[in-house]
């Protein structure tokens, strides 16, 4: 099963973001200017992103849901 990561970068973005798709990362965003590549990989392939040229750190992408304006303060 794939799951989303976050990609920091160390270089030109679209050509680290051209390494993951050949490592097997479906990217879906590249913000080059912020350094950061978001995408999904098969989990067993993830540990083998932070061996590319470029690649600073491989991380889960992280999710926060926050309660709507009017609801009670927990």
């Amino acid at each position: 099963m794939d799951e989303k990561i976050t990609v920091t970068v160390s270089g030109d973005a679209d050509t680290v973001a051209r390494k993951l798709r050949a490592a097997g990362m479906n990217v879906a965003q590249v913000l080059g200017a912020a350094g950061v590549i978001t995408g999904s990989v098969a989990a067993e392939r993830r540990a083998s992103l932070t061996d590319l040229p470029g690649v600073a750190a491989v991380e889960a992408e992280r999710t926060f849901q926050i309660a709507p304006p009017d609801a009670e303060v927990q």
